[in-house]
């Protein structure tokens, strides 16, 4: 044992001095020799077995792929289904055209607001063919496409059939249907339906039928690219299928029927394999099913294994010849590599360095001295890259915001209000529109004092209308800080902040107080209430917090690192947020946050 030790270690001292005595030229040639032999005799041993492993988890992960990819897909449409349905169940229009027993002028304006609603989902959803909203009293049908199956009172029609009575069955999420539901003439159509309840007493006032053209699956999955198929079914029978040869799909959906809850399995229809993986969609308990031939799987890995066999072979005979030819070289341009790093430590700048572009390592090289040069343009492109990413979020949403439709709205509720001698409903109104349009800010990022601080009144109005006048405010800016300019949105969720975690939950009145000065080339807010007060360190260590920590970041994206926000809290005795930002913002930092 001792003897074998030593002659092990004698070995290891002989390749270790071996290596140590060769030069870098050489350790290159040799490098290049063993690198290619060594896996060209490892290769050709497992190379079978390795294959049999890449196709299976090709398979695996190509086919997890597509059927997640449409699953999602299909949440996606059925959740905006679903959100059409809320929208119709949750809205004040259909709730009250479903109640509406005589038929009276406020009736005539209802019933056309109703219709206005059902148009306006069937023109957004282009997929939609109709709309039904109805009830023994009152009934309206949106058709985009096609025609009605009934005339007259659609409703006494379809109350006595079998469909009828599983959707006033469904409570939540409603239920769809296929062939079994005949309400629109068309043979390609889906149909989704859902009990529509009294917002107030929970009581059955009618229902809501949606009809969709079963082509929206054929654009939810054109740029799928599969060399199989894809079936999506319903307890047994085809919803979608992207095959043209409908003989074969009916096999094939008998087969799928018949593998009796395995979810991966390999069928044979006409003499020729396939590989049937499929998935459960949550939503719809529809059952999406991928069929790949398995010639077009093996295939590829029958050519790619006859060809790394070639390849290995030809890179041995080219890794001599190659490494002859680059190792001088490699070393020139290692030894100008080293020099660059040296006069990178020592901060030196870096000029006069000519590296071989057409070399790898002359190309590191040519970047080590690129990066180097262009720090300081790298950081100003990152600090301007990070203010955009921070607004976009806040730029998405208004860009589908459709201002004059909602500022008009409300305004309309406010003259309606005030027609109606309803004064606490006409003042809500019109402060929720001044918030809008403040908020909205005609586009721009930047608005001034005077602005945040109307925007602040109107949020703090609303809320004493809700909690009985129990806030107390007092907002103390001088009038010459009004047009001062300033970031939008600073001030308000502060405030916002203030009173859902900090005076909700005490009793009595609530103190808010709103301090703005001007302290040399800053100004400075102060947010103040008697609130239940908190931990700030706690809240900052669990991560909560986030419209504060929001904010903070805005303003020292904007400003700079010298501003933000400032909070002195204690449990049981309020809060108090102190805010800095920049007296004047530069015309660059104000389009950059545009």
């Amino acid at each position: 044992m001792k003897r074998h030790n030593e002659i092990e270690g004698c070995s290891m001292n002989f390749i270790t001095s071996f290596g140590k005595k060769l030069s870098i030229k050489r350790k290159i040639i040799l490098l290049a020799m063993l690198s290619t032999l060594i896996p060209l005799l490892i290769v050709g041993t497992f190379s079978y077995f390795y294959m049999n492993k890449v196709i299976e988890n090709k398979i695996s992960e190509t086919t997890t792929n597509l059927l997640s990819l449409i699953d999602w897909n299909i949440n996606t449409f059925v959740n905006d289904i679903q959100s059409n349905g809320e929208i119709l169940y949750a809205s004040n229009d259909s709730q009250d055209f479903l109640k509406q027993k005589d038929l009276t002028k406020e009736a005539y304006v209802t019933q056309g607001e109703t219709r206005d609603l059902l148009i306006t989902i069937s023109s957004n959803n282009p997929y939609i063919n109709a709309v039904y909203l109805g009830n023994e009293n009152n009934e309206y049908l949106q058709l985009s496409q096609g025609q009605s199956v009934y005339y007259g009172n659609i409703y006494e029609h379809i109350r006595g059939t079998a469909w009828f009575k599983e959707i006033m069955k469904k409570d939540l999420y409603g239920i769809w249907f296929q062939d079994d539901v005949t309400f629109i003439e068309s043979s390609n159509l889906l149909t989704y339906g859902r009990p529509i309840k009294d917002l107030q007493t929970l009581d059955v006032i009618g229902m809501m039928i949606f009809s969709i053209d079963k082509a929206i699956f054929k654009d939810m999955f054109k740029d799928i690219e599969q060399d199989g198929e894809i079936f999506i079914l319903d307890k047994g029978k085809m919803i979608y299928s992207n095959s043209e040869d409908q003989v074969k799909s009916s096999k094939m959906v008998e087969r799928i029927n018949a593998l009796a809850g395995k979810k991966s399995e390999v069928v044979t229809i006409n003499d020729e394999d396939y590989i049937v993986n499929f998935d459960v969609n949550k939503i719809t308990n529809w059952k999406i099913v991928s069929i790949i031939p398995y010639k077009s799987i093996v295939k590829e890995f029958d050519f790619l294994r006859k060809v790394s066999v070639i390849l290995l072979i030809l890179t041995l005979l080219i890794a001599t010849f190659s490494a002859l030819l680059i190792s001088n070289k490699i070393t020139k341009q290692l030894s100008l590599l080293r020099n660059v790093i040296k006069n990178m430590r020592k901060r030196e700048k870096l000029d006069n360095i000519d590296f071989d572009h057409e070399d790898e390592v002359g190309k590191i090289g040519h970047q080590f001295i690129h990066l180097y040069n262009r720090n300081n343009e790298l950081l100003a492109e990152l600090y301007e890259s990070q203010l955009k990413e921070k607004e976009a979020e806040l730029r998405t949403l208004q860009s589908h915001i459709n201002p004059h439709f909602l500022y008009n709205t409300l305004n309309s509720i406010f003259w309606m209000a005030e027609k109606a001698k309803m004064k606490p409903i006409a003042k809500m109104a019109i402060h929720l529109a001044n918030i809008f349009k403040l908020t909205l800010n005609d586009g721009e990022y930047i608005t001034n004092v005077k602005n945040e601080i109307d925007q602040v009144k109107s949020y703090l109005d609303i809320q004493n209308i809700r909690y009985d006048n129990r806030i107390h405010y007092q907002i103390n800016v001088d009038e010459d800080l009004f047009n001062e300019r300033m970031i939008k949105l600073l001030l308000q969720p502060l405030v916002e902040n203030a009173v859902y975690h900090g005076l909700e939950m005490t009793p009595g009145i609530w103190d808010i107080i709103i301090n703005g000065k001007q302290e040399e080339h800053s100004l400075v807010f102060e947010v103040s209430d008697n609130g239940v007060g908190f931990n700030p360190d706690k809240v900052l260590k669990e991560k909560t917090g986030y419209a504060i920590r929001n904010i903070n970041d805005r303003i020292r994206l904007q400003y700079g690192p010298g501003y933000g926000l400032t909070i002195h809290s204690e449990e049981g005795k309020g809060t108090t947020v102190c805010l800095r930002i920049g007296l004047e913002i530069s015309e660059e930092k104000a389009s950059a946050g545009a």
